[in-house]
Order: structure tokens, then sequence, then C-alpha cells
């Protein structure tokens, strides 16, 4: 540790006692049943070995804020990489549920996006209304294949699940969609879900992101609703993020994603963030420092809030 320059890694430990715990989930199983391309295995190690420099832990940008002042951040390890994914689907689910009644805030690092459907499972367990937001350039709601999920069924698998309909006040929110790659079929079948769905597509937002994803913040916040975050990286244009599974042509920039997580890590009714389908096979550096400037900018929103709460 540089005195001068502490960084994440210098102020993570390694177990469970933190109040936003990261989990990894190294499982590229639902994106080769998808025919996507392999990799995002490696994902939740190649983003540990980058977040050990992104920092820093003062910044002076936002009135010299001190995040060890008002966060603990740890890791809690990976999920058993030695499962099958419906296994390794079961113990996520268990253990961000263990993590969400201890009052901790899981984020999660994946594998794909297929990881989404048991993080918003154990929400669904924990909580009397939830929203779950989808930043994805896909609508993520494709059929089963052989009645097993994959990296496209996360929210087919959550908008079919009855706990999701016992509540009205639920919503799963589409956010950053991308006209070009959602099936007609699926756009209905969303929109088949209403008023519980809606879809903000991309070219609708492009412009000023961040103040439609405050909009649906606001509103689930004046439901008491607890909010899950699920951002698919491939939302984000590939000249910025090209290690991901489907890279898009077009998405958010970098910039507008980490005000996303910012934002995102201010509202403390966000009680579970995953990150998904980073494939530093593909490309490492770039995209994995991006990806771990996301997790750091949703601590840092955190902090700031909790920050403000005091002075």
């Amino acid at each position: 540790m540089s005195s001068d320059d502490i960084r994440l890694g210098d102020i993570i430990v390694d177990d469970d006692s933190g109040d936003i715990v990261l989990i990894g989930f190294p499982y590229d199983e639902g994106v080769r049943r998808n025919n996507g391309r392999v990799g995002a295995q490696h994902g939740p190690n190649a983003f540990r070995q980058l977040l050990k420099r992104t920092g820093t832990v003062v910044n002076a940008e936002y009135d010299d804020l001190d995040i060890r002042k008002y966060l603990k951040i740890s890791d809690g390890g990976n999920i058993n990489s030695d499962l099958t994914l419906e296994e390794a689907h079961q113990q996520l689910e268990e253990r961000i549920q263990q993590l969400i009644l201890k009052g901790k805030i899981p984020f999660v690092v994946g594998g794909g996006n297929d990881q989404s459907y048991p993080n918003a499972s154990a929400l669904l367990n924990n909580s009397k209304s939830i929203y779950v937001i989808n930043i994805d350039a896909h609508l993520d709601v494709r059929p089963l294949k052989e009645n097993k999920s994959h990296s496209g069924s996360p929210f087919r698998l959550l908008l079919e699940d009855q706990r999701f309909h016992q509540n009205p006040s639920n919503r799963f929110i589409e956010f950053a969609s991308q006209g070009s790659q959602c099936s007609i079929e699926h756009v209905n079948y969303i929109r088949s879900k209403s008023p519980l769905t809606q879809i903000f597509w991309y070219q609708s937002i492009r412009d000023d992101p961040l103040t439609y994803f405050r909009s649906i913040i606001k509103s689930a916040e004046e439901q008491k609703s607890d909010i899950f975050v699920s951002f698919d990286v491939d939302s984000i244009i590939s000249s910025s993020c090209p290690g991901v599974s489907a890279p898009a042509t077009v998405g958010l920039t970098a910039q507008q994603a980490c005000d996303i997580a910012f934002y995102a890590g201010q509202s403390l009714q966000v009680k579970l963030m995953d990150l998904s389908e980073y494939n530093p096979l593909i490309e490492e550096y770039r995209t994995g420092k991006l990806v771990t400037l996301i997790f750091y900018h949703f601590i840092l929103g955190r902090a700031k809030t909790l920050r403000d709460a005091i002075h």
C-alpha cells in the first residue's frame, strides 16, 4: 500500500463482513447454450486483478470523499466453479439471499447473464415489492432450451415466476434495449406482461440516459420497492467495451455507464447489483478497467449518500 495513493485493492478484505460484498459467478455455460462467445467464466478473476489498482479511495472530485469513512468493502469469493450450471444457480441464489438477510449489498460479477434470475429470485424471497432494471441491449426473455436456462432467458424466468405477480407494484424495466437486437416476438412477450413491464429503448434515452434512469429509481423509491440493477455490459458501445460475449456497435458510453452506476449506488433502496458478460478472453484490459470503474462508481455513490446523510 502506498500511503499517498490508496486504491480499492488496499482496503478490500476477503470475507462477508463488508457493507458491499463482491461475489464472483465464474460460469459461461449459459452463454454457450445461447450460442454466444464463451470466455465470461474468467470474468470474475480478471475483474479482481484489475480491481486492485482501481480508485482512488479518497476522491477529491467529490469534496475529498473518503470511502473508508462510510463503507466497508469485502470480497466473498466465487461460487464454486465445479458445479453444473443449475447447481451453481442454486448456490448463487442461496448465497445472495444470505447476504441480503444480513443487510449486505451483494455486487455479483459474472459470468453469463443467466446469473440474473437467481439474483432476482433471492431478492424476491426477501422483499415485499421489487423493481428489476435490466440495462442491456437485449431483452433476455428467450424461451428455455431443452428446459434449460441460458444467458438469454433470465428475465423470462422472472416474468414466469408467480411470486413476481403477487404484488401489483412489482416492476421489470428493460433499459437501453436496442430494436436491432430484439425480436418482435420477445418485444410482444414483454408487452403482454404490462403493466408490470416497461421498455426504455436506447434510441429514446441515448442523449440523456441518466435522466430516464433517475426517473425509474425515483418511481421505485416512491413505491418503497427494493431495487435490483442488472447491468449487462454489452449495452456499452464496443469501442469502449469490446470484451463482451455480444459486442454492441452502438450503445451507452463509458461515462454514461459510470454515471448510472454512481446514481444506483446513491439510492439506498438498491439492494443488489450484478454485472454480466465481461469476457477477458476477447479483450481483457480496456473492458476490465471499465467494469471495475463501474463497481467503483457504485461504491462512490453509496459513500456520498451516507456522507450527505450525516452532514
